[in-house]
């Protein structure tokens, strides 16, 4: 509860709402497992569900009988240099006509290949034939380099929207804003992506599909076909990784999660970081790199002279980097829908009461006009409800007694029932990602959760550390006996166990944060936490065996 404080003293949002059923009210079932890196599902109009997996598979699953069947596997890049993995298949959306026509459109990024890709494909039933490339988002996939988004989502008036990161390496900016234009290092300038109108990634891009596999630019995106120096596909500019994104089916405004920086603390460079969830109802920049949260500025700080200068205007954001091919004056940056401290954000349905007139298992009249927000490394999930115009009239934690593990797509089916899909617990090559089915009960039934959360097995039980471990966001990179992207508490363990200083030396690193003990792979800070706890949590991994 501590955490969700936290989370919440960051936006600037009235909480006051409609009272919502407790949890019982609601059944989580497993419907299918086994998932090696699960990225995004899609669920047919006859409820099928596709589940794609960052290795390239494409599955599908019945939800009735519990099968899942392999599709096809494409054969993709999925490892930068070192340790950056956000390659790989990344996103899946089926066609508006799907049941005519039977074509799903993939995003991901062909073995070999400095990019990205959109392609259309056929579902025969059993496979996926006749590949359409539609578009091709270049790639860097040099020093480190991360944040390539990679959701899809189709719109009710049949536009196609893609997410995509800066495609930046964020390691070297001590969790500020990746300004770097110092020579031979624009991978560490995202400038010259995401606030970089000529370039595609940084943004949410929005096109409309044509029968020949091509691509039509719509009406009202930020960029009139024909301007110099910009690219028409950009609806959104300005985005730092926009990992999952929505749009509500109703009135066509886009919603996404933006992950934020590591900076634990405001400094003369800028803001701590915040993640937003955000909204749009026409196109627009939404300031990155130079604006965080609520358009909070960071300086125009030089990597060279390590000094920072006038802070940036979100009236007139000027792009003034030697690595910008685009315009130099920039739209006004608009602010974030709703902010909070750094961890994970994601955007998922917007849900419609009489879009299932016909559900018995539908969700109650209360989550009508709702945005089902979710977080990937705090797992918990979020119904803020929206009036006509689209404004904020509550926010409320949902499920929070069921336990997730890397919540990481939800999409509703035909019957206004939930799913959602579970990354897994390691970062990396984990197989334990799942498929979850939510729906709603007139009757309050006994909830059933496991007992531990497989990532904190090898914690001592009823120790004060585990419990506060359980409620942080150290779980996003480590496990106790397993190596994820960060070491196993088990190794941590082994390393200093006869170091007296140890305890104080990581509750300290829980702090404020760390780089190169066990490789360039950075740990954020934990400024929700005080030293009392993380002396704690420390006392906790050493008991690890």
């Amino acid at each position: 509860m501590r955490l969700l404080f936290l989370f919440l003293a960051g936006a600037s949002i009235a909480l006051a709402a409609p009272t919502i059923p407790a949890d019982e009210h609601f059944q989580v079932e497993e419907i299918a497992g086994g998932f090696i890196d699960a990225m995004e599902i899609a669920v047919t109009p006859k409820g099928y569900v596709f589940v794609i997996e960052r290795t390239g598979a494409l599955k599908i699953v019945n939800p009735t009988s519990r099968e899942t069947k392999d599709i096809s596997t494409l054969d993709v890049e999925i490892r930068n240099k070192d340790f950056a993995r956000e390659c790989g298949l990344l996103g899946i959306a089926l066609d508006p006509a799907f049941d005519k026509n039977q074509w799903l459109y993939l995003y991901y990024s062909p073995k070999g290949k400095a990019r990205h890709q959109i392609s259309r494909f056929t579902f025969t039933g059993s496979s996926i034939t006749d590949e359409k490339v539609l578009l091709e988002v270049k790639q860097d996939p040099e020093e480190n380099t991360c944040h390539e988004g990679g959701s899809l989502a189709f719109g009710p008036n049949g536009c196609l929207y893609l997410s995509t990161g800066d495609n930046t390496c964020p390691f070297k900016s001590s969790g500020s804003a990746p300004l770097d234009e110092s020579e031979n290092r624009k991978w560490y300038d995202a400038q010259r992506t995401a606030a970089n109108t000529n370039d595609l990634r940084g943004k949410i891009l929005r096109i409309k599909p044509t029968p020949d596999g091509g691509y039509d630019i719509p009406e009202g995106n930020l960029f009139k076909e024909g301007t110099a120096k910009t690219r028409p596909e950009i609806y959104v500019m300005g985005c730092r990784n926009p990992y999952r994104i929505s749009v509500d089916q109703k009135n066509s405004f886009l919603y996404w999660g933006q992950v934020g920086p590591d900076a634990g603390k405001d400094s003369s460079r800028g803001p701590r970081g915040y993640d937003e969830i955000n909204q749009a109802r026409k196109p627009g920049n939404f300031g990155w790199p130079y604006f965080s949260a609520d358009n909070k500025p960071y300086a125009d700080y030089d990597f060279v002279t390590k000094k920072g200068t006038d802070k940036f205007d979100p009236a007139k954001p000027i792009n003034n980097s030697a690595n910008n091919t685009g315009l130099t004056e920039l739209p006004p940056a608009q602010p974030a829908f709703w902010f909070y401290p750094r961890a994970s954000a994601c955007a998922g349905p917007v849900y419609y009461d009489d879009q299932y007139p016909d559900s018995d298992t539908k969700f109650p009249k209360s989550f009508d006009s709702s945005l089902i927000a979710y977080d990937w490394t705090s797992n918990w999930i979020r119904l803020i409800k929206l009036d006509q115009k689209g404004d904020i009239i509550s926010n409320e934690p949902w499920l929070s007694k069921f336990r997730f593990v890397h919540l990481n797509d939800l999409e509703m089916g035909p019957k206004g029932e939930l799913y959602i899909l579970e990354y897994g617990s390691k970062w990396y090559d984990g197989k334990n990602g799942k498929l979850k089915r939510v729906t709603y009960s007139k009757e309050p039934k006994e909830i059933e959760v496991p007992a531990t959360d497989p990532r904190m097995v090898g914690l001592p039980e009823n120790h004060p550390g585990s419990t506060l471990i359980g409620g942080s966001t150290c779980l996003a990179c480590h496990m106790a006996k397993d190596k994820s992207i960060g070491p196993s508490y088990k190794d941590v363990a082994k390393k200093y166990k006869n170091d007296d200083k140890a305890i104080e030396m990581l509750a300290e690193k829980i702090l404020k944060g760390g780089v190169g003990v066990w490789g360039q792979q950075p740990m954020p800070p934990h400024p929700q936490h005080n030293i009392e706890e993380t002396l704690q949590m420390v006392e906790a991994i050493l008991e690890v065996k």
